[in-house]
Parts: structure tokens; sequence; C-alpha cells
């Protein structure tokens, strides 16, 4: 008894093929988009007038590990100007959140104008 296999839509009916004929793909290794993480650690100190800087960084997507390391040392004005520069961000952030609050305290310009009066 032959059962003849058709493909669906068509109606049309497979052929055999000889065995050199076919193609043999190789299974796809699917990985997880769940599975994955990075880390990195980054150390900047001051030492003896010179600056050291100490970086670690890993990270596992798409199924591989991967790893850096890095370590160095400058001139000991590379932490200073870094320094005085964070100092110098943090302030004007501070500045301008401030700012924003001056209109709620008892002693802004707009009183010190009607004193005058």
């Amino acid at each position: 008894m032959r059962k003849d296999i058709t493909k669906k839509g068509i109606n049309k009916e497979i052929g055999k093929t000889t065995r050199g004929e076919i193609e043999v793909l190789e299974p796809v290794q699917k990985t997880s988009p769940f599975i994955g993480f990075h880390y990195s650690y980054k150390e900047i100190s001051s030492i003896n007038g010179h600056t050291h800087i100490r970086s670690k960084e890993k990270r596992f997507a798409n199924g591989k590990l991967e790893s850096e390391e890095f370590e160095g040392t400058l001139g000991g004005h590379v932490y200073e100007r870094m320094v005085s520069d964070m100092q110098r961000h943090f302030f004007n952030q501070m500045e301008a959140l401030l700012k924003s609050f001056s209109m709620f305290l008892p002693f802004g310009s707009r009183d010190r104008k009607d004193e005058r009066k």
C-alpha cells in the first residue's frame, strides 16, 4: 500500500530524491536573551603623587563569556583634575536644584526690595 505525501496548500506530490541531493542543516543553537549580564569595576586612586587606574569588565552574551582587565599609572595631575571636575559638576547640579526652591524662602530678593520702601 503506497501513501502519497502532498504539500499542504498546493496539493503537489512530493517526489523522491536521490541520496546525494539531500542537504543536511546544522541545528541552530538558540541562546536565551534572558540570560546575560555585564559587570564592570573601575578604581582610580592617587598614591605618592601618581594616579593609579584599575578596570575590570566581564560580560556574558550570546553564549559567550568575555573578560577584560586593565591597570595603569598616570601623572598626579589627572586625579586632581578629575576630582575638581566632579566637584564642579556636583555643585552646579546642587545650585540648579536649590534655585528652584529659592522663591519659597522668606529672605529672597523680592522681600528685600519691599523692606527698603
